[in-house]
């Protein structure tokens, strides 16, 4: 399947948005303490020095601007914290929901087609294992439509076999010892999916 351009990247709403409301509180937690320490590192230090160049007014007002300037850092982080957790989030909600989708289909008896992620996508792995399952269940339904056909044609043949005078019954023996094997293959093919 050649690769699509995304063009929504909130699919699994809740997820992502969750996603990205852990994410955003982790960086913001994570900027706010490395605030915190290099503020009662520096500050102290630096307002010795610079008390010592700076009228005490004009140094309050540098801390005040270098303070606002720090806590604007941190609040404009935030959004692009916010962006960058929904758009790797979409890595991991993109290939889902194609699964959902996919099993959904398979579960109203749709033929499913096999999935194919994008580069970088998450859950190869298992769109690697639901593939493996989606040729298993079309290899075991072309099996079956054959046999199913071959019990047909048997069918059709004893039917005409049984319209003729006399009737053989050494054909006949012969046809219903071939529908036993077939009727035997598809009980076999039906437990290997049997729940």
């Amino acid at each position: 399947m050649a690769a699509v351009p995304r063009r929504t990247y909130l699919i699994k709403r809740a997820f992502q948005l969750r996603y990205a409301l852990i994410i955003s509180l982790f960086i913001l937690l994570t900027v706010g303490i490395s605030s915190v320490a290099t503020y009662l590192a520096v500050f102290p230090y630096l307002s010795e020095k610079l008390a010592n160049v700076y009228p005490q007014g004009r140094l309050i007002t540098i801390l005040r601007i270098a303070n606002i300037k720090a806590l604007s850092a941190e609040i404009i982080i935030i959004p692009f914290a916010a962006w960058f957790s929904i758009i790797i989030s979409h890595r991991i909600a993109g290939p889902w929901y194609r699964m959902e989708a996919i099993l959904r289909k398979m579960a109203g008896g749709g033929v499913a087609s096999e999935i194919s992620l994008r580069k970088g996508d998450e859950l190869q792995s298992l769109a690697d294992s639901l593939n493996m399952v989606i040729r298993n269940l079309k290899d075991t339904s072309q099996e079956n439509t054959v046999s199913a056909k071959a019990m047909d044609d048997l069918l059709n043949t004893v039917s005409q076999e049984l319209q003729n005078q006399p009737v053989d019954p050494v054909r006949i023996k012969l046809h219903l010892a071939k529908m036993h094997e077939i009727s035997k293959n598809l009980k076999e093919s039906f437990k290997k999916h049997h729940l």
